[in-house]
């Protein structure tokens, strides 16, 4: 009995110990990649904008080894690896699949998420305000991957079996992302939500210019079902 035992968290050593270690190992050097996405888009934004917006600014920044921003005007991407890696519940789409049947492993996957953050929020530090995730990059030990969240990366890249991540599809993930934000502009909230503030609040305004802002509400940021893919 004890044998077994043994065998058995040796075999689960062995494989998906194993694998999940090879695919964080991956999804690190992919991050990175999509780092240098994000630098070339700098690159090649800022002469095109220079003299018809030359007060619009396109700035990578680098913030780490699991974190990096491209701030492009009033709107900033926050790309953040997790550290960790996911598996799925049985009821998810990716187990009914014939490429994931064929081989288990193929189910745990690194993963990569994209934010939409106010420029703003982040140059002053505005600890409150949200930030609207675009989309979830899940990336498993064959390079092979799926987002879901916003459309239409939820959309294009839906089948982890088609779709394989490379330097062009990462640029297109960015692409898709920038045109989401630059065409989700910031609501004023409702006069009712600011019709009184406290003194900590006109404080805060006062240190660190403005109320906890967020683009959909002004105030508080809500999970849009319709366009969310789960």
């Amino acid at each position: 009995m004890a044998d077994s035992k043994i065998n058995e968290i040796k075999n689960l050593l062995s494989i998906k110990s194993s694998t999940k270690q090879f695919v964080f190992r991956q999804t690190q050097a992919l991050f990175r990649d999509f780092k240098m996405v994000l630098r070339n888009l700098e690159t090649e934004l800022n002469p095109l904008i220079s003299e018809e917006a030359p007060h619009v600014e396109v700035k990578y920044s680098d913030k780490g080894d699991f974190e990096a921003h491209l701030k492009f005007s009033g709107d900033t991407l926050v790309l953040m690896m997790h550290t960790n890696v996911f598996d799925f519940d049985q009821s998810h789409h990716i187990h009914k699949t014939k490429y994931v049947q064929d081989d288990p492993m193929r189910e745990f996957c690194g993963l990569i998420q994209i934010y939409n953050f106010l420029s703003d929020s982040i140059k002053y530090n505005r600890e409150n305000d949200i930030g609207y995730l675009i989309g979830r990059v899940f990336i498993n030990k064959d390079s092979h991957f799926f987002i879901d969240g916003k459309r239409p990366l939820s959309f294009l890249f839906s089948d982890i079996e088609k779709n394989i991540i490379t330097p062009e599809t990462m640029r297109q993930i960015i692409e898709e992302s920038m045109l989401f934000c630059l065409n989700f502009d910031l609501m004023a909230p409702p006069v009712d939500a600011i019709s009184y503030i406290s003194v900590d609040q006109k404080n805060m305004m006062g240190h660190s210019s403005g109320m906890p802002t967020a683009k959909r509400l002004g105030f508080t940021m809500e999970r849009e079902q319709d366009n969310i893919v789960t």
